[in-house]
C-alpha cells in the first residue's frame, strides 16, 4: 500500500475514472481504495461526459486531478478524451490505460497531453497506486521498453538529433541538458540532483523547455526526446 500524501490543498488526490467496461472499473476502484491518499471521485460509462463531471467537481471540497482512461472508449477514444481535456483543464494529469504495449493510442494520447501510461497486462496494483501519485509528482514513464520501441518504430522516418531540436526550439544549454534527462525518463528530483540545482529551479526549466518545444505535458516532452536520438 502507498502511504497517503498531500498534494496542494486537498489531503487525497480526487481521481476520474472514464469508460471502463463495469469489471474493470470494480477492480480500479478497489486497487485505488487500497490507498488512502486517493479518492475516486466520479466514474463515467461515456467518454464524452468526462468534461462535465471535471466541472461539477471543481468547486467542490474534492476536486478531480487525475483522470484514469482506456485508449479506446466509446465516442472518442483516449487521445480526443485527454485532448479535450487538456484543452480545457491544462492542469489535469491524464494516464492512459492500454491493453498491451503495442498499442499506437498510447503515442497518440501522450501527444495530445497525457502524463502517463499503464499497460494492463503487465501492470500490478503497486504500478498504479505508484503511477497515479507519480503522474502527480512529476515523474515521467519513459523507461518502458515497450514504449521506446513504439516510439522509435512510429518516429522513423522523421529523425532529428538533439542538437537540431535545441537549435530548431531555441534551447538553451541548461535546457538542452533537461530535455535530455527527460528524455532518460528522469524525475524532477533526479534532474535536479544531475545538474546541481533546486527543484523549484527545475520545474521552471521543465515549463520553459515544454513550451519552448510545443509539447502538451512533460511525457509528450519526453517523447519528443527520444525523437531525437536520446
Amino acid at each position: 500500500m502507498v502511504n497517503s500524501r498531500a498534494h496542494g490543498t486537498h489531503s487525497r488526490l480526487g481521481v476520474l475514472l472514464v469508460a471502463f467496461s463495469p469489471v474493470v472499473r470494480a477492480g480500479i476502484r478497489a486497487i485505488l481504495a487500497g490507498d488512502k491518499g486517493i479518492v475516486v471521485v466520479r466514474e463515467v460509462e461515456d467518454s464524452a461526459d468526462a468534461l462535465d463531471e471535471i466541472r461539477r467537481a471543481r468547486d467542490t471540497e474534492q476536486p478531480i486531478q487525475v483522470v484514469l482512461t482506456e485508449t479506446r472508449t466509446t465516442k472518442l477514444d483516449g487521445a480526443q478524451v485527454t485532448r479535450a481535456i487538456m484543452d480545457e483543464f491544462p492542469e489535469m494529469a491524464v494516464l492512459v490505460l492500454a491493453e498491451n504495449p503495442n498499442d499506437s493510442c498510447v503515442i497518440d494520447a501522450i501527444q495530445a497531453g497525457a502524463g502517463g501510461y499503464i499497460f494492463l497486462i503487465s501492470t500490478t496494483s503497486r504500478d498504479l497506486l505508484n503511477s497515479v501519485h507519480g503522474v502527480i509528482e512529476g515523474w515521467t514513464q519513459m523507461k518502458a521498453a515497450p514504449l521506446r520501441s513504439a516510439v522509435e518504430a512510429l518516429i522513423q522516418n522523421r529523425h532529428k538529433t538533439l542538437a537540431e531540436l535545441a537549435l530548431e526550439a531555441h534551447l538553451t544549454e541548461r535546457e538542452a541538458d533537461v530535455l535530455r534527462l527527460l528524455g532518460n525518463g528522469d524525475s524532477n528530483q533526479v534532474i535536479a540532483e544531475a545538474l546541481n540545482i533546486t527543484l523549484d529551479t527545475t520545474k521552471k526549466h521543465i515549463r520553459k523547455v515544454t513550451e519552448k518545444i510545443r509539447a502538451r505535458s512533460r511525457t509528450h516532452a519526453a517523447v519528443i526526446a527520444a525523437q531525437a536520438g536520446i
